[in-house]
Order: C-alpha cells, then sequence, then structure tokens
C-alpha cells in the first residue's frame, strides 16, 4: 500500500487546480462552460478517489473533515453522470472545498 501523504498531495493539487479554474469565475460563467464543468467534475473524483485510498484510522482522527461526502460525491459522478446538477456542484465546491483543503492542510506530514 502506498503511503497515504501521496493521496493527501493529490488532493491538495486538484483543489489548487479547481481554484484556478473556477473561482475567478461566477456560477453563470461556470453553468455555460461544459468543458470546464467536465473537467471540475474529473477534479471532484479524483479527490472523492484518493480520498477512499485515506486510510480509516486518520479519517477518524480527523472526523471535521467531511470524507464521506466526497465520497459520496465521486460516486454520482460515476455512476449518474447524466444526473449531475451543475447549480448543485457550484454550491459543493463553494461550501465544502476551501474547509477539505484547509483540513487536509493541517493533517498533511
Amino acid at each position: 500500500m502506498l503511503d497515504y501523504k501521496l493521496y493527501i498531495n493529490v488532493i491538495l493539487e486538484i483543489i489548487e487546480k479547481i481554484e484556478s479554474s473556477i473561482f475567478k469565475l461566477n456560477k453563470e460563467d461556470f453553468l455555460k462552460d461544459s468543458e470546464l464543468q467536465d473537467a471540475t467534475l474529473m477534479r471532484l473524483q479524483v479527490i472523492g478517489e484518493n480520498i477512499k485510498k485515506i486510510p480509516l484510522n486518520l479519517k477518524r482522527k480527523n472526523k471535521e473533515i467531511k470524507w464521506k461526502k466526497f465520497e459520496k460525491l465521486r460516486n454520482i459522478i460515476s455512476h449518474k453522470y447524466a444526473a449531475v446538477n451543475y447549480n448543485l456542484i457550484w454550491s459543493f465546491i463553494e461550501d465544502n472545498l476551501s474547509e477539505l483543503k484547509n483540513a487536509v492542510l493541517e493533517i498533511k506530514p
């Protein structure tokens, strides 16, 4: 098994990519850009996949992080792609991404 530090670093890298691509935009711009939507969904999927690989004992020590929310979102994107609501994706990012980033930075070895 790979060291969990790799997963933490990937999560942070992907968060920064999302931030650099959408945080300079408003919701309407995001909703008009299908390529940006696709890229953002893929990035959220990668975050969720890497969260799934983080050891359970680390997740239990850091319950303030909403690990399951990102895992569930990953599953929705992967298995119900056609049903994705981009208004909800935008809200999810606004409500959860910076919180995840700050928490992951705190546990980063």
